[in-house]
């Protein structure tokens, strides 16, 4: 752990020297590009979630493993999002953006042309590489341009962004699958991609000028992330953020199957109850907003991880006693959206203070824990008998235990 500091230390004097040579901030790319880059690579992990069943039938296959085309997406993501923020600080945000852009581009072409499921997981691992620095270059391309109240409201835009575009891709998706089949919803992420992509190669701007740059070793740049994983306060607030992860992409994996299947609801339904989560999520930022300055945080995620718990109860419960019922899978899911909407802003910015020489590091690893979670729990889910709503809810409730039980025992621990 000292080691890290020393080398980080040493990494910032460096940088600090040679900044201010050229310490003017550079120009930003338009906010809504920015905003566009992370909230597109979440669009396309959901607007095809309506379409699974008919993919599955398609294929010829049953509709596990064209769920297993969620999993293998987040943990692209996941495991690349460590890679591009070492590699954009070394290299710049315009060129890391982008390659990647282009990637996500090609391997929503791939889903589109695919023939057979082998081929879908091969691109939609080859879109999640693609996507794997949205969150993190926006976060860090907001941290270059902007500063002060500049920087707040930047980071307000995009955060927004990036709630609102899974709430409306089961939509989307499940009004295009009825009107002109699965395929057009890859073909309208793959020109969506393609369009940005064409825009970022005249409007993206580079926003780390060369003398900003990361100087140290890519090894040294990896090294603090294991510095990350040891420190106790960093895991007490990323625990609950990545338990939360958890419940929310098991019910994006298990919900087209669960509802569209077995409860028949019709694709183009589909994404009024699949946006239950990311309309709850709204709801607990606006809350956690009011509340920040009266209540303490602590209690913010505590309040968070019982609404997990709740969610977990209430779906278990109802499918245990009562009729199969979408809104008794939906509604207790607008109860784990808020939860996630208390714990995300408070726990992401305390885990974010724990390591404050290594801010970046540290936003980039809760990025990879959050999707690499959510992949775990989605192959979770594939892996369970489907048909009732008994195993989500029994993840969601289990979920919303670690949450609760790592916070109050890692919080109360130094280091």
């Amino acid at each position: 752990m000292d080691d890290a500091h020393r080398r980080s230390k040493a990494d910032k004097s460096l940088l600090s020297r040679t900044a201010s040579a050229g310490s003017a901030m550079t120009a930003a790319p338009p906010l809504w590009m920015i905003s566009l880059v992370p909230a597109l690579g979440l669009f396309a992990s959901s607007v095809h979630m309506p379409s699974i069943p008919a993919m599955a039938v398609d294929f010829g296959v049953g509709p596990q493993p064209v769920q297993f085309t969620v999993s293998v997406y987040l943990a692209a993501m996941a495991l690349f999002a460590l890679l591009v923020g070492p590699l954009s600080d070394r290299f710049g945000r315009r060129r890391a953006g982008l390659v990647l852009l282009f990637v996500f581009a090609l391997g929503s072409i791939g889903a589109l042309l695919a023939s057979h499921v082998e081929m879908m997981l091969l691109a939609r691992l080859v879109q999640g590489i693609g996507a794997s620095g949205g969150v993190v270059l926006s976060r860090s391309m907001v941290r270059d341009a902007f500063d002060g109240r500049a920087a707040a409201k930047a980071s307000a835009q995009v955060a927004m962004a990036v709630s609102i575009a899974p709430m409306f891709g089961p939509v989307v998706g499940g009004y295009v699958h009825e009107l002109f089949g699965w395929r057009a919803n890859f073909l309208i992420v793959a020109v969506l991609a393609f369009g940005l992509w064409a825009l970022a190669v005249l409007r993206f701007g580079e926003t780390l000028p060369a003398e900003k740059r990361y100087v140290g070793s890519a090894f040294s740049m990896m090294t603090n992330y294991f510095a990350l994983m040891r420190m106790r306060r960093f895991m007490a607030y990323s625990l609950p953020v990545i338990c939360g992860s958890v419940g929310l992409f098991t019910f994006q994996t298990e919900g087209p199957v669960l509802l569209i299947r077995h409860m028949h609801v019709q694709p183009a339904d589909y994404g009024m109850f699949a946006a239950m989560p990311a309309v709850g999520f709204l709801m607990g930022t606006f809350a956690s907003a009011r509340l920040a300055l009266h209540v303490n945080e602590a209690r913010l995620i505590e309040a968070g991880c019982l609404l997990f718990i709740a969610s977990g109860l209430l779906v278990t419960m109802t499918a245990l006693e009562l009729a199969p019922s979408p809104w008794l899978v939906a509604v207790p899911m607008l109860l784990f959206g808020a939860g996630n909407g208390l714990v995300t802003p408070s726990a992401t910015m305390g885990g974010l203070s724990a390591a404050p020489l290594l801010v970046g590091s540290a936003a980039a690893l809760i990025s990879c824990l959050r999707m690499g979670a959510g992949s775990l729990g989605s192959v979770l889910i594939t892996a369970l008998p489907s048909g009732s709503a008994v195993p989500l809810g029994a993840i969601l409730l289990a979920s919303g235990v670690a949450a609760l039980l790592s916070w109050q025992r890692l919080r109360r621990r130094k280091g």
